[in-house]
């Protein structure tokens, strides 16, 4: 397993926006859906995934030493699908694992173990 993936590592903590996000927003709009979405601070170090309507694009937003670097990441032969739904945290579960084969287009279900 990768220690480290387009800068990021398995010591950072993860959040994925539960809904689709239009892919035209920017690094001001998205730190506004993670102020009023996730009701955080997207200075504090986390990072956080949006995935497009059509499930070709995905954007990460990691801000870190006074700066925030926006993830862009678009494939054309397959599809990102959306990381397990957990209804008991009401969250997609996104682990360091999930995150790299999201990244890397990997396809997963529902009930696959990955």
């Amino acid at each position: 397993m990768r220690k480290q993936i387009l800068g990021l590592t398995n010591n950072l903590k993860y959040y994925y926006c539960k809904r689709p996000v239009n892919m035209c927003k920017g690094i001001d709009s998205l730190k506004g859906m993670i102020m009023n979405e996730f009701n955080m601070n997207p200075e504090d170090g986390s990072v956080f995934v949006f995935i497009s309507t059509n499930h070709r694009m995905i954007k990460l937003l990691h801000y870190e030493r006074n700066a925030f670097t926006l993830y862009t990441r678009k494939i054309y032969c397959a599809r990102f699908v959306y990381p397990i739904y957990n209804p008991e945290t009401d969250v997609y579960e996104l682990d360091w694992k999930r995150l790299c084969r999201l990244i890397d287009g990997y396809r997963y279900t529902r009930h696959s173990s990955m």
